[in-house]
């Protein structure tokens, strides 16, 4: 069962340490992304299957990520996992679905996965002010299988496929969920699921921004 706090800081709000840890845990999980983050140029980037395979390590990514807004999870001193996503993102290629909150990231420390702390930062999103976007757009790839069924669970539809983006067999695809409907939302129906993201706990650190207390974040 996962006990992790969240906290949402707004781009370039990051106090020294939490840059420090949310640094240490995108060295450990970078890896696990096709193609790793390291390799890649920017958080929007679209031309995956070459650039991943040419590319040499790099910070572009991480230093994108700076700019956006992040939900950190965990308690002091110790980040379990965050979610960086771009507010009033637009792309032409999904107009239905735009603006919306654009998840380029979302990882978990590799001890801690399958304890509920994506679960519970989708929860954390889905929850923010309802002065943002309604729409929630994020991608990845299709044998993503752990995350895929998580997705599903909580409601995302998938509104755009790319074959082969990747790599031979592996396309890209990017998926949406209106957040004030999705599974584990304030407010949604209890019902649509046996399976309901945690309520998150919301702590207030320098330099962020929470939208609510223990009791309640809508």
């Amino acid at each position: 069962m996962d006990d992790s706090q969240l906290a949402w800081v707004r781009p370039g709000g990051l106090t020294s340490g939490q840059r420090t840890g949310l640094a240490d845990l995108f060295a450990g999980v970078a890896g696990d992304f096709v193609p790793p983050l390291t390799t890649r140029s920017g958080t929007v980037q679209t031309d995956l299957r070459e650039r991943g395979q040419a590319a040499a390590d790099n910070d572009d990514y991480f230093e994108q990520m700076l700019d956006q807004d992040t939900i950190l999870a965990g308690q002091p001193g110790h980040l379990t996992g965050f979610l960086s996503f771009r507010a009033f993102h637009e792309d032409a290629r999904y107009p239905d679905h735009s603006p919306c909150l654009y998840v380029s990231t979302i990882a978990v420390r590799p001890d801690q996965r399958r304890s509920g702390v994506a679960r519970r930062l989708y929860a954390g999103l889905f929850g923010l002010p309802a002065t943002l976007p309604s729409w929630v757009v994020l991608r990845t790839w299709s044998t993503n299988s752990g995350h895929l069924k998580l997705l599903a669970e909580l409601g995302f539809i998938t509104i755009l496929t790319i074959q082969d983006d990747r790599a031979e067999g592996i396309d890209t695809l990017y998926l949406a969920a209106d957040r004030h409907l999705a599974i584990g939302a304030p407010g949604a129906d209890p019902h649509r699921s046996t399976r309901q993201s945690p309520e998150p706990q919301w702590h207030t650190v320098p330099g962020s921004q929470t939208s609510g207390q223990t009791s309640g974040i809508s």
